[in-house]
């Protein structure tokens, strides 16, 4: 869950984030944040890597999100 992190667009994000959204294996994902908003699954965030790969990722499905 989303612990006493305060994301604004242009921080870099870095989290662990279930494969393919609903797997038991976890990939890290790291990048500048463009985009945070809220939908009906809950608060988002959409970041771009270093290698130019966009991801909007749900906070509710974050494991261990951190500013760095």
């Amino acid at each position: 869950m989303f612990n006493n992190v305060n994301i604004v667009k242009g921080d870099t994000l870095a989290c662990k984030y279930p494969k393919h959204g609903r797997r038991n294996i976890l990939k890290r994902h790291e990048g500048v944040v463009e985009n945070l908003g809220v939908s009906k699954n809950g608060l988002y965030a959409t970041i771009r890597s270093e290698d130019n790969t966009v991801r909007t990722l749900s906070f509710s499905k974050m494991i261990d999100p951190q500013k760095v």
